[in-house]
Formats: C-alpha cells, sequence, structure tokens
C-alpha cells in the first residue's frame, strides 16, 4: 500500500503522473513514503514544493522525463551534476521568497572524527546542495532536520536511541571546533552555512539539539525507557506510522510547523 501513497504524493508534486524508480531493500520504500508525505504536507501547508533530478534540474510536469528516482545500494554521498539525471532524485522547497532547500533520502554526512553517517531523510539548504553538486562528495555536519525511518517489526529500543544520538553527536560541529579543526564551505553545514545567524551552530550540544528537528519515525512504538533520553536531548520519536495513520499527519505537521519558523 506504501508504493501507491508514494506514487499519488509524486503526482501531486508535480501536476502530473511521474515514474516512481524504488529501491529494493529493508525499509527503503518506507523512508520514500515518509518522505514523500512530508513533501506533499508542506505543500499542503502553503510552501513551494517541486521535484528535483540528482543534475540539479527541476522536473516539470511538461517534461517527457518525469522520473523519481531512489538511491540504490550503498549508502553514498552526492552524485556530480556531471553524472547526468540519473542518480538520486531529491525534493526542493521554499517558504515564500526565503532561501530554497532540498530533501535528501538516504545521503552520508561526514562527522568530526572522520567517520561517515547515513541519515535516512535529511533536510539541508539549496546552497549546500548546490555546491556539493558540483564535483559531488559527502556533506560535512548536522542536517537542519533528520529523521531516522525504521521499518520493523520490533519495539524501538534505548539502544536505537542512543545510536541516533550518537550519529547526531559527532556530525554536529559547533564553534569551538573550528578552533582546530577546518572545513570546506559552502558544503559544510557549519556556522556560516548558510551565512545567516539563525543556521550558525553555536556552543553546546544541549542548545543545538533544539535548533534542529530530529525525529526517529517507526511503523511499530517505543519501549517506555526510550522517554527521557528523547525528551532531554529533543529527539521526536513518531511511532505506528502506516498509511492513513494519524500518526503521519502528525509528523508532516511537526516538520511544516518548524520549517514556517526557521527555513
Amino acid at each position: 500500500m506504501m508504493v501507491p501513497s508514494v506514487e499519488s504524493a509524486l503526482d501531486t508534486i508535480v501536476g502530473r503522473v511521474t515514474t516512481l524508480e524504488h529501491a529494493s531493500g529493508a525499509g527503503r520504500i518506507f523512508e520514500l513514503f515518509v518522505m514523500t508525505n512530508l513533501a506533499r504536507g508542506l505543500q499542503d501547508a502553503g510552501f513551494t514544493v517541486w521535484l528535483q533530478r540528482s543534475n540539479g534540474t527541476e522536473i516539470l510536469p511538461s517534461d517527457s522525463d518525469r522520473r523519481f528516482i531512489q538511491r540504490g545500494g550503498a549508502p553514498t554521498g552526492v552524485s556530480p551534476a556531471s553524472a547526468g539525471p540519473d542518480n538520486a532524485s531529491v525534493i526542493g522547497f521554499r517558504w515564500r521568497r526565503r532561501p530554497k532547500w532540498e530533501i535528501w533520502n538516504g545521503i552520508q554526512f561526514g562527522g568530526r572524527s572522520g567517520a561517515s553517517h547515513e541519515i535516512d531523510i535529511a533536510i539541508v539548504p539549496a546552497s549546500v546542495g548546490a555546491a556539493l553538486r558540483t564535483a559531488g562528495g559527502v556533506p560535512v555536519g548536522r542536517p537542519r532536520v533528520a529523521i531516522e525511518c525504521k521499518d520493523v517489526e520490533a519495539t524501538g529500543s534505548l539502544d536505537e536511541m542512543r545510536a541516533f544520538l550518537a550519529r547526531l553527536y559527532d556530525v554536529t560541529l559547533l564553534h569551538a571546533h573550528h578552533r582546530h579543526m577546518t572545513y570546506p564551505a559552502p558544503r559544510a553545514l557549519h556556522p556560516g552555512s548558510p551565512n545567516e545567524a539563525k543556521h550558525r551552530a553555536i556552543v553546546t550540544y544541549w542548545q543545538e539539539n533544539r535548533r534542529t528537528k530530529n525525529i526517529i519515525a517507526r511503523r511499530t512504538g517505543f519501549v517506555s525507557g526510550t522517554v527521557p533520553l528523547a525528551d532531554y536531548h529533543r529527539i521526536e520519536p513518531h511511532q505506528n506510522i502506516s498509511v492513513g495513520s494519524s500518526t503521519v499527519n502528525d509528523l508532516v505537521a511537526s516538520v511544516a510547523e518548524w520549517a514556517q519558523r526557521n527555513v
């Protein structure tokens, strides 16, 4: 049932029937379901939303090629525009006349340790996407919205939330880190990228966790022991996500409200 829902959302955004090329593997269609419902929800909330090929061009209703492609295989960075339009598509959006943003699926983000961490669904400034597409590569730092998707039968555990927290910790670049580490701009998501005060990382992780949007979206639920950890570190647990569920609407509304204030 999720594939028709994804296709319907894509058709609504483009205004004409699109072709979906989704990846095989556990949880991949669930990620697309969350991603596309989020995009359609942003559109319903008054955002301008569009589909975008991997080379940065918009998918228009008048185009003969209206494919939306989900990245397959092992997690990677952003493909260069020179590689053409046949790599992973993204979703773009904009609130009124403010800067453009992009929604990515399955992109790796570089951390301070040098390790790379896959974020299932990430929202980043379009300026970062454009910079990366010049030559391709892995963005360094933390997306402004990070969503971990779990399409599993088992209930979400404390260890699952700890793992997500550890990932966010490593990709968070604070002001103090710039004294001893060098990051490339504008592809790095750090103070000054983009060059607006509200997007600059600040002093502590506690503060940065409250200035970003961090979500675990699960097809099933969470154990009760995850609540204190999630509350303190501002990780939103969204559970029982399925086609037609009110919980999908709750997740979309939460992100749309955050985006209206922060993008």
